[in-house]
């Protein structure tokens, strides 16, 4: 395998994407942030031509300021211009014409400052005339995890998983994310690298074969790795994160203990032997686990041979063949071989929806006065604790002209329903049979024929506006609109450069308005988090057709 160095230069010559180049690095050049290194020019007049100028800057990494060699520098004006910085970390473009151009760094190993921070991102500008000075751009070093796994001789363990798991907010909710991990090697060592900065939580196993097998396989006794997360436990919430800050180097070491590994098995029913299906077990995370099952598709018996003791969610999925899918979920406690275990694959669920308007003009109901156009785009959330939130849209079917929205293989399970408008309507109500799913859930039984979900909109929308101030300063920050109803999802809105906001296309009632400076760190959708913010929100009641003004004092996140 080629060094990553010689790697690099052979993809930047190319100027071809590559594994480390998965997203551009932008940086803001010629901004009023930028360093600069002395008074002279960034741009100079060429000797003969008055309109063509010079580019120069260095590259540096962030931690310790030293030049960085071998990054790629792009500038984007009237075409593309490319080429690495030498040993000293500078480079410089010739023969550019006056304008502003778009350049972006990037080198394996290193991440640009904007990378986190979602919001701010975007290309740089640099303006090419004859008042600019050179540019200093940081680039902010990798963090690497790496270490040794062994078991209770001394002996290394190869061939073990070893996964890394982050946890985010994700629409105001922790959400587990799952990163690129490693196996170990012969000596029974691991490395994880190009890792941004942030808290990881690790995990070692389980191993994919036993590491100890009895004298026949028909037997008991074979013992495997089990999955432990760092420092030592099988559960993720008793995990320790690893703290990665720029540049950091974090070495973990595992002493691993063998543990007697059960069988697991039973029958499926409900499938067409002619269809394949696919067998998981999930841990007490929702993190699937690679598991060599077997199954019989003629017989319908399957065998898991060997699973290390926990408790596991066993889910099993297969087509219907008419282009729906069948699923079962079934939980498992494995302290001892299980057997008898039936599993039945029932068919997942098409839920329609029925929606109307209600104008405030006339107080007749209207819909379909457009063909095809439906009021509103409707999602499912799967309320569940482990990896990111699953997602389920409304989807048009139908002929042209009759077609209607619907939901469709919706398996068994507990979902938030967010109904968004599609112009100045906000929901009047969403029900399910007797439940309102403004208030609550809904619930999928397994094998069930729902009904519809029906929606009521109008169009008798309220507004609101404000500014968002701090020590009688205004300033920019981030608006949430806290609805009275249990299960709405605040809605946020950012404010302009001065602090200004416009909140429109809001439904009547009662909302608590809060101003937060970062709220990608605040687990808004938590009541007990967000109620400690909530002595500086403003409650406000807003009337049909009813244009508000409030000013709001901003809240800072984590104080």
């Amino acid at each position: 395998m080629l060094p990553r160095t010689v790697l690099f230069v052979l993809l930047t010559t190319s100027l071809l994407p590559g594994p480390y180049f998965e997203r551009p690095l932008a940086v803001m050049v010629g901004s009023a942030s930028a360093e600069t290194h002395d008074s002279s020019s960034l741009v100079s007049p060429q000797n003969s031509n008055d309109d063509k100028y010079s580019l120069r800057g260095s590259v540096v990494n962030s931690l310790t300021g030293e030049p960085l060699r071998g990054v790629l520098v792009q500038v984007y004006l009237n075409g593309q211009s490319s080429m690495l910085t030498g040993a000293d970390g500078r480079f410089q473009f010739d023969n550019l014409p006056a304008g502003q151009s778009t350049i972006t760094v990037r080198k394996p190993g290193f991440f640009a400052e904007d990378d986190f921070q979602p919001s701010e991102r975007g290309q740089g500008l640099a303006t090419t005339g004859p008042n600019s000075s050179p540019v200093v751009l940081k680039l902010i070093p990798e963090g690497v995890i790496y270490g040794h796994i062994i078991d209770d001789d001394g002996e290394p363990i190869e061939g073990l998983p070893v996964e890394l798991l982050v946890q985010h907010l994700q629409n105001g909710r922790k959400a587990w994310e799952q990163r690129t991990g490693a196996v170990t090697d012969e000596d029974g060592n691991f490395r994880i690298a190009e890792l941004p900065p942030g808290n990881y939580f690790l995990s070692a196993g389980p191993s994919r074969n036993p590491v100890t097998f009895p004298a026949k396989l028909a037997q008991p006794g074979a013992q495997g790795i089990p999955l432990v997360y760092y420092p030592t436990g099988s559960e993720l919430a008793a995990a320790a994160p690893i703290s990665i800050a720029p540049g950091k180097k974090a070495e973990i070491n595992f002493t691993l203990s063998p543990q007697p590994l059960y069988r697991v098995s039973g029958t499926l029913s409900g499938y067409s032997p002619s269809e394949s299906v696919s067998l998981l077990l999930r841990n007490s995370a929702g993190i699937p686990l690679t598991y060599n099952s077997r199954f019989d598709a003629a017989s319908g018996s399957f065998r898991i041979p060997w699973v290390p003791p926990g408790a596991y969610t066993l889910v099993a999925d297969a087509p219907d063949g008419h282009g729906h899918s069948l699923t079962a979920a079934v939980p498992l406690t494995v302290n001892a071989d299980v057997s008898g275990v039936h599993v039945i694959l029932l068919p997942t669920v098409n839920i329609p929806i029925r929606m109307s308007v209600i104008t405030s003009r006339t107080g007749t109901e209207r819909f379909g006065e457009q063909e095809n156009y439906f009021p509103a785009y409707v999602q499912l959330v799967a309320r569940n604790e482990g990896l990111s939130e699953r997602r389920y849209g409304s989807q048009q079917v139908g002929e042209t002209g009759a077609s209607s929205l619907e939901l469709q293989n919706i398996a068994p399970g507990t979902y938030r329903v967010e109904v968004n408008p599609n112009g100045p309507l906000y929901v009047q109500s969403a029900m399910f049979g007797t439940t309102d799913l403004l208030e609550s859930d809904l619930s999928v039984a397994p094998g069930s024929s729902p009904q519809p979900i029906e929606i009521t909109l109008r169009d008798d929308v309220a507004s609101l506006s404000g500014t968002v101030s701090l020590d009688n300063r205004p300033l920019s920050a981030t608006i949430l609109a806290i609805s009275e109803h249990a299960s709405a999802t605040p809605r946020l809105q950012p404010t302009d450069a001065t602090g200004g906001f416009q909140l429109s296309f809001l439904s009547p009632g009662v909302y608590k308005i809060l101003a937060v400076d970062h709220p990608d760190r605040l687990e808004y959708s938590n009541p007990e988090i967000l109620r400690k913010y909530l002595s500086k929100a403003r409650e406000v009641m807003l009337l049909p057709d009813q244009s508000a003004k409030i000013d709001l004092e901003l809240a800072r996140v984590g104080e």
